[in-house]
């Protein structure tokens, strides 16, 4: 009686109660937990456009608000066997009822067989019995494991709703940023626009002013020249007069001088230059934003160490600057660390994964090179800079932009040298690449190389003379 009653409730757990029927192909609303035939629910939903609302709760749900539930798909086709009155079945071999089941084998045996088998056997009746309790009980945890499921759905779905919030938010803020920013550079375009303005008509007005006094002038040297041609009588007549308007242009003031003119030009030249100096810092910080936003480099803060810098590399006290020197004024401590040969200094930062980018400002001068370099390259006797000696570099050798690669430096085809040159860092995936910072185009990138996970530092070179680099801030 006890089985009878259990098989029926699992007969009631397992309908749809839309069409009370065992599911057949059963979804789970994620915002209520209900469970329904994917097209009794679809029936449903028909005209919502696939939302609506929970038929047994009336709970709304959105559109693709639901999932498989193919746990309880499993216990339906169970439950369905057991609920299907079957025929007693016969042992094909021995004609006799199964009424008896191996548990190692896991089969069904007439007394017959068992006999023959040395494996123990139980009642059909007892085993069937075992076996529903087992399925009842992992019917229950999977229940269980549904309405957690769905509790943390529905609190995921909430966090989800205030970020929507919090996005479309910061989203009218965007706007409201970036309409400001276009109202300030239209307001300043006018101001700058009407300055240059003005200044193009004083220019015209003092041109139109020369040439009319210029036209005047040219008119009183006509009058003499013909005055000269007349005869004696003629040239008499009204001499006094003729001589004195043509003598006016004298006591007339010269073209007025243009000081002003001239310094409200600088005035607004030094301002231009100040305006392209703060767009171009704009420029940077909002591409470096970007970048990162993107999954690109990030922009990290690199300072030299002086303890690794060449004897006659002075580092700055910021240290941001190396600039060559004939001697130090005293001797310098030697060390594992410093390079005794090359003069080569390497930054205090390392880096052992991630994507990174700094700038070195190049000044013009001697031979030079920047890069990266393993955190055990040599420190003691000659060697060329390449990636067979741990150094991924580019510079300025003999005059000339270059890669230093193997088996000598590669040339590159730039017409000039950069006044800031980025380096890129993939440490993943083995990358060190070279661009111009100005002009944002690729000067060199190197071969895929791997790092074996060790530690990677930035490097500047310099070559004779009163070389200088700086790293950007």
């Amino acid at each position: 009686m006890a089985a009878g009653n259990a098989v029926e409730n699992l007969q009631e757990e397992t309908t749809c109660s839309i069409c009370l029927d065992f599911f057949r192909d059963p979804v789970m609303l994620l915002s209520c937990g209900h469970n329904f035939c994917r097209r009794c629910l679809d029936r449903c939903s028909a005209g919502a456009t696939g939302a609506g609302s929970c038929p047994q709760c009336r709970l709304p749900f959105p559109h693709g608000g639901f999932r498989p539930n193919r746990q309880l798909a499993n216990v339906v086709a169970v439950v369905r066997e057991l609920a299907t009155p079957a025929a007693e079945e016969l042992c094909r071999r021995h004609c006799r009822p199964l009424s008896l089941f191996c548990r190692q084998d896991g089969i069904l045996l007439c007394t017959a067989c068992a006999e023959h088998r040395a494996h123990p056997t139980v009642p059909l009746e007892e085993a069937a019995r075992e076996y529903r309790e087992r399925f009842e009980a992992s019917l229950k945890a999977l229940e269980e494991e549904d309405e957690r499921c769905t509790r943390l759905a529905a609190a995921a779905e909430e966090r989800r709703q205030d970020m929507l919030t919090r996005v479309n938010a910061e989203k009218e803020k965007l706007l409201e940023v970036l309409e400001g920013l276009w109202q300030a550079l239209g307001k300043q375009e006018s101001r700058f626009l009407t300055r240059l303005g003005r200044l193009r008509r004083g220019l015209e007005e003092q041109r139109r002013g020369e040439a009319a006094e210029l036209a005047r002038l040219r008119q009183r040297r006509a009058e003499l020249q013909a005055k000269c041609r007349q005869p004696d009588g003629d040239l008499l007549r009204d001499a006094q007069i003729t001589l004195s308007r043509c003598t006016e242009w004298r006591l007339q003031p010269s073209p007025p001088p243009m000081p002003e003119l001239e310094a409200e030009l600088e005035d607004f030249t030094l301002k231009m230059n100040v305006l392209a100096e703060v767009v171009k810092q704009f420029k940077a910080i909002l591409r470096c934003s970007l970048e990162e936003d993107s999954g690109g480099y990030r922009r990290a803060t690199v300072t030299l160490d002086p303890a690794t810098a060449h004897p006659q590399i002075l580092v700055s006290a910021d240290g941001r600057t190396a600039v060559r020197r004939e001697s130090p004024p005293a001797p310098l401590p030697s060390g594992t660390e410093r390079f005794e040969s090359l003069r080569c200094v390497l930054g205090r930062q390392g880096f052992v994964g991630g994507r990174h980018r700094w700038a070195v400002e190049v000044h013009p001068g001697p031979d030079w090179a920047l890069g990266v370099a393993r955190e055990f390259v040599p420190r003691k006797g000659y060697f060329g800079l390449s990636p067979e000696q741990g150094i991924w570099a580019v510079g300025q050798w003999l005059g000339q932009l270059r890669a230093f690669t193997r088996p000598g430096p590669t040339s590159l085809p730039h017409v000039r040298v950069p006044r800031c040159i980025e380096v890129d860092l993939d440490y993943a995936g083995g990358r060190v690449a070279f661009r111009d910072a100005d002009s944002e185009t690729e000067i060199f990138t190197f071969p895929p190389a791997a790092f074996a996970g060790e530690r990677l530092r930035p490097l500047l070179w310099l070559g004779e003379g009163p070389a200088l680099l700086t790293l950007c801030p």
